[in-house]
C-alpha cells in the first residue's frame, strides 16, 4: 500500500480550519500515514493568553482600562511571538528530518509548512495551500513570507480549495497550472444536516421566540466584524430584538479587545453573545438553532461557515468577495462587503420575510449536496499515485 509522510505542522486539539479539513481527508484516505506533528510552544502561550469569551460590564471596563497600553502589549507581544515561532519552525525541521521516510510521497498540509522544502532536498512533494492571505492580502513580504513562497515553488504538486485560490497561486508564484489541483473543501453530512432546535440558546438564556443571528470564525480584521456590528446597528433602528452569537476564539492577539469596545461603540452590548471555541459534536446545534448566518469576510480561501450552515438549513448571507461566491453560488444573500445598508437590509428581510427565508433554506440545502468529502478524499489519492509513478 502506498506510504505517505504527512509533514501535518502543530498538534491541535481543537477542529477548525486547516484542522479539520485534513481530519476529514485523512479518515477517508486509502493509505498508510506516517503522521509527522509536534507541540508548539506558540500555541501552548496562546492558550493561556486567551482572554474570557464575554462582553458583560466588568469585561468592557477592563477592556477601557487597558486600552491605552493596548499598542505596547500588542508590540512586545508580537515581538516575542516572532522569537517562539522561530524556535517552533527550528524544532519542526530537525523532527521532519529524523521522521521522514526516502521513498514516500511527502504531504505538507499547509502552505506555512513549505519553508521545510528550502531546508531539505525532497522529491514526490505536495504541499496544500489553502490562501495567500498574509502575503496578497496583508502585503506581508518579509522574510518568513518569502521563505514560504519559495518553498511553494519548489513544490511537485500544490493541493488548493478554491478556483479563486488556484487564481491567486498562480499568479502569485507564476506556478504552472497543470501541476495545481483543486480539492475542496466539504461537508459531512452525517453531521450537519436539519434538526431545527433551540434548546442551547437556554444556556445563555436566550428565549426561543427570540431571533439569532449566527457568525462562526475568528476576530481577525479581514473577517470584516466592525462592519457587521455597524451594520447590525443599523438593524436594531428597526428591528431591535435580536442577538448575535459569536461563534469561535479571537485568533488574533489584541482583536478580542477591539472587538468588544467596537460592540461598546455601536450600542450592542445586550446584542451579542459570545460561546468561544465550539467543539465539532456542537457546531451544528448552534447552526441548527439560528434563524440566519452571516460571513462578512473581506477575503478567504474558502468559507467553511457558510457552507456547514447551508447543510443545516440555515440561511446565510455572506460577502460577494474573493472564493465567497463560488461556496454559496446563488443559495445564499451576497453583498458588498462595504456596504452597511445593503447588510442591514439583507438582515431584516431574512429575519421577517419567512417565504424568502423558506427559499434560502431550500436552496442551501441543494447547494451544500455538491461538496462531499468522499470525493475530496478520492481526489487527493489520485494526486499521491500519479506522483508515485
Amino acid at each position: 500500500m502506498l506510504e505517505i509522510d504527512y509533514i501535518n505542522g502543530p498538534k491541535s486539539d481543537k477542529m477548525f480550519g486547516m484542522y479539520k479539513y485534513q481530519m476529514e481527508i485523512r479518515k477517508r484516505l486509502d493509505v498508510i500515514l506516517n503522521v509527522i506533528e509536534y507541540e508548539s510552544i506558540m500555541q501552548n502561550l496562546e492558550k493561556r493568553l486567551t482572554p474570557p469569551n464575554n462582553t458583560d460590564a466588568k469585561a468592557q471596563k477592563k477592556s477601557d482600562e487597558n486600552s491605552k497600553d493596548s499598542g505596547i502589549k500588542n508590540f512586545l507581544f508580537n515581538q516575542a511571538r516572532k522569537s517562539v515561532q522561530e524556535i517552533d519552525r527550528y524544532r519542526y525541521r530537525l523532527i521532519v528530518k529524523n521522521s521522514i521516510h526516502q521513498d514516500n510521497i511527502k504531504h505538507l498540509t499547509n502552505q506555512e509548512l513549505a519553508y521545510l522544502l528550502n531546508h531539505m532536498d525532497l522529491d514526490k512533494t505536495v504541499v496544500t495551500c489553502y490562501d495567500l492571505i498574509p502575503w496578497v492580502y496583508e502585503n506581508d513580504h518579509g522574510k518568513y513570507w518569502k521563505n514560504i513562497m519559495t518553498g511553494l515553488r519548489k513544490s511537485d504538486r500544490i493541493i488548493t480549495i478554491s478556483e479563486f485560490s488556484k487564481m491567486e497561486i498562480m499568479k502569485e508564484l507564476n506556478y504552472p497550472e497543470e501541476r495545481i489541483e483543486i480539492v475542496s473543501v466539504a461537508v459531512d453530512h452525517k453531521v450537519y444536516h436539519p434538526k431545527r432546535d433551540k434548546t442551547i440558546l437556554k444556556r445563555f438564556n436566550i428565549p426561543e421566540n427570540q431571533k439569532t443571528i449566527l457568525y462562526v470564525g475568528s476576530e481577525t480584521p479581514r473577517m470584516n466584524l466592525d462592519f457587521l456590528l455597524k451594520s447590525l446597528s443599523k438593524l436594531k433602528k428597526t428591528y431591535p430584538d435580536f442577538k448575535l452569537i459569536k461563534v469561535g476564539d479571537p485568533q488574533s492577539f489584541g482583536a478580542r479587545e477591539h472587538f468588544l469596545n467596537t460592540i461598546k461603540a455601536t450600542g450592542l452590548e445586550k446584542n451579542v453573545i459570545f460561546t468561544g471555541y465550539v467543539a465539532e459534536e456542537e457546531l451544528p446545534k448552534w447552526y441548527n438553532a439560528a434563524d440566519l448566518l452571516v460571513y462578512p469576510c473581506l477575503y478567504a480561501g474558502f468559507g467553511v461557515p457558510p457552507l456547514e450552515a447551508m447543510a443545516c438549513g440555515t440561511p446565510v448571507i455572506t460577502s460577494n468577495t474573493s472564493s465567497l461566491p463560488e461556496v454559496v453560488g446563488n443559495a445564499g444573500v451576497m453583498v458588498d462587503p462595504n456596504d452597511t445598508d445593503a447588510m442591514s437590509k439583507s438582515m431584516f428581510e431574512v429575519l421577517t420575510n419567512e417565504s424568502r427565508k423558506e427559499e434560502l433554506v431550500q436552496r442551501g440545502l441543494k447547494r451544500s449536496k455538491l461538496f462531499q468529502w468522499d470525493e475530496s478524499a478520492n481526489t487527493t489519492g489520485e494526486i499521491y499515485r500519479e506522483l508515485d509513478q
